[in-house]
């Protein structure tokens, strides 16, 4: 004797509406996410050729020194560029901003930026999966992977850059005039500590994802 099949009620209906609503805000803010990581590649990139080859030297200075976690002194001591003061006691060399050596800084903070635009593709990557409703996937798992081993590098490719950059533009200053800067700043340590929260993350993500799997596979 078959059974009478019966209609889903509206009980029925409604989680399987709000999971449809749920997918649609994930996939709406997926698509604002890719054109705002899009509008951020574009203006790291910009910014970068801005500010390494279309800017005067004292505002080039006032920017590498921005970066080095300095504060520039309120009048140059000299005619050619400015000095600061990393102490009380010692000032800052000059620093070579030729042509050529704006070409060494761009390609010195080029590192960092392919850093970044990595980190933006892979987020780009990740966002595309969620807008196919693609939420819970080994893929995006390890897409979170790639962000989180970005961060981490980044963390330790900013203290480096300091020191290369600093050794970079003061090598012509000739004896005495060559400085060597060495700063871990606590946001290159929280960075770091974000890093491994996000690997940590990731690594969960998969292996729900593995196991997510298994089940539909048992369906």
């Amino acid at each position: 004797m078959a059974a009478a099949l019966t209609p889903p009620t509206a009980q029925q209906k409604a989680p399987a509406r709000q999971a449809r609503n749920r997918l649609e805000r994930i996939r709406g803010l997926s698509r604002w996410m890719r054109g705002l990581l899009i509008a951020a590649a574009v203006l790291l990139v910009a910014a970068m050729i801005g500010m390494w080859f279309f800017t005067s030297e004292a505002v080039l200075a006032r920017g590498i020194y921005s970066f080095l976690g300095v504060t520039p002194s309120p009048t140059p001591t000299d005619g050619e560029a400015l000095r600061i003061s990393l102490s009380p006691t010692l000032n800052a060399p000059r620093l070579q901003l030729g042509f050529g050596y704006r070409v060494l800084g761009f390609a010195l903070f080029g590192v960092l930026a392919g850093l970044a635009l990595r980190g933006i593709a892979h987020a780009y990557a990740m966002f595309t999966d969620f807008g196919r409703g693609d939420v819970l996937t080994v893929a995006t798992a390890r897409r979170l992977r790639g962000i989180a081993a970005l961060v981490t590098a980044f963390s330790v490719a900013v203290p480096v850059l300091k020191t290369v950059l600093v050794l970079a533009l003061t090598l012509a200053n000739g004896p005495g005039g060559r400085h060597m800067l060495i700063d871990i700043d606590v946001s290159d340590i929280l960075l770091a500590l974000l890093g491994g929260l996000l690997f940590s993350l990731a690594w969960a993500m998969e292996e729900a994802a593995h196991v997510a799997e298994e089940n539909r596979g048992f369906i």
